[in-house]
């Protein structure tokens, strides 16, 4: 059971009571402790790393996230947080069906968080900011695309949210000792920091 067992287990609890249906069930506990859950059907795609996913499929993503936020706002989980951040939503973390994201999935890092900060790192790993070959302008108009299905400004605060997303993961490569990932995470990181101001003119 993951650290975070009891949260998550309250969580998709929560999540089944006000009908979000994007999500597996909790079943209960195996003989070992474990967690049981429902099968969400559909494909999970593994290395996502280069791949330029289409208009709508981030538009789609990025719906999703807001309407898992908008399930958990106000709800005791959230606490004194606005809502319960996933805190790994990227596409290898969700359900996929006809080409479009339907459900999500491992909720092991799940937490009261802020908004900006779960769509920061949903943006930056959706869209391979710095890891695909597509212009800066091509990549500002799909992080817009992303931010308006959310439903906020694609603005400085949005841009601060996927620099604190690269400093966590960064701060994590460091502590696990992870030296050719964090290569790859400075790299991105120059790339953002380059062309922050294109992305949100």
């Amino acid at each position: 059971m993951p650290a975070n067992g009891a949260l998550v287990a309250a969580l998709l609890e929560h999540l089944a009571s006000v009908g979000f249906s994007e999500a597996p069930r909790f079943v209960g506990l195996d003989e070992q402790g474990r967690q049981v859950l429902s099968f969400f059907a559909g494909e999970v795609p593994s290395d996502c790393r280069a791949v330029a996913w289409a208009d709508h499929q981030v538009e789609a993503a990025a719906s999703l996230l807001r309407r898992f936020h908008d399930a958990t706002a106000g709800s005791e989980i959230a606490r004194d947080a606005e809502v319960v951040c996933h805190n790994d939503f990227g596409p290898w973390n969700l359900v996929w069906g006809d080409r479009l994201p339907i459900g999500i999935i491992d909720f092991d890092e799940a937490a009261p968080g802020a908004r900006l900060d779960d769509l920061g790192y949903a943006i930056w790993k959706h869209l391979n900011l710095g890891l695909i070959d597509l212009a800066p302008e091509e990549q500002a108009r799909r992080l817009k695309l992303m931010a308006a299905a959310y439903g906020v400004p694609a603005n400085t605060a949005l841009l601060g949210a996927i620099e604190r997303a690269q400093e966590r993961m960064r701060e994590k490569a460091r502590v696990s000792g992870w030296r050719e990932a964090l290569i790859g995470l400075q790299a991105e990181q120059a790339w953002l920091d380059a062309h922050h101001t294109l992305l949100i003119s």
